[in-house]
């Protein structure tokens, strides 16, 4: 759904589910994907942020420009909500709608925007960030965060690919 980019396609995989199950599509994305949303994005934000601040010269000063990232994917993870929410409503009231193409294509332009940001500009400065971390700082605390740090960043690239195959 997040990828369709065209209202046949959203509208095909949509009604492709029972009843219950569009219902509870359109009870997920809003308000929980949003409250997700935003979780991950201050989580990863924070604990880029905590890295930043370990690390050397350039390498803090990209840090605090890029720890925006999960904050910028959690701003297009909402867009996105916003519009699949819109979509599914109108679809759960008529199967025979006819869906705005605008909807769709913005929707799926969000959530490629959501998904650049969010596993690639952020576990690229994450991940290199952490093996430059080792050379600068191997203290208990340091350690942790680049352990709770990588965990996050597996967690978050795996995510969307374990979703995406079965769209294309």
């Amino acid at each position: 759904l997040q990828v369709a980019f065209t209202p046949a396609r959203f509208s095909t995989f949509f009604l492709a589910f029972p009843q219950p199950v569009r219902v509870a599509i359109a009870e997920l994305l809003v308000p929980g994907d949003l409250v997700f949303a935003w979780g991950y994005g201050l989580l990863l934000a924070g604990l880029t942020g905590l890295l930043a601040m370990r690390l050397p010269g350039r390498w803090q000063s990209t840090g605090a420009l890029l720890l925006w990232a999960p904050l910028v994917a959690s701003t297009f993870d909402c867009v996105e909500d916003v519009f699949l929410w819109t979509m599914a409503q109108q679809l759960l009231a008529d199967e025979s709608a006819r869906l705005a193409a605008a909807l769709p294509l913005l929707a799926s332009l969000a959530a490629t925007l959501k998904y650049l940001a969010l596993v690639v500009v952020t576990p690229a400065y994450g991940l290199a960030g952490i093996a430059k971390g080792f050379g600068v700082d191997r203290s208990i605390g340091a350690l942790l965060l680049y352990g709770f740090l990588g965990l996050n960043l597996m967690l978050i690239i795996l995510r969307p690919l374990q979703q995406l195959p079965p769209c294309f």
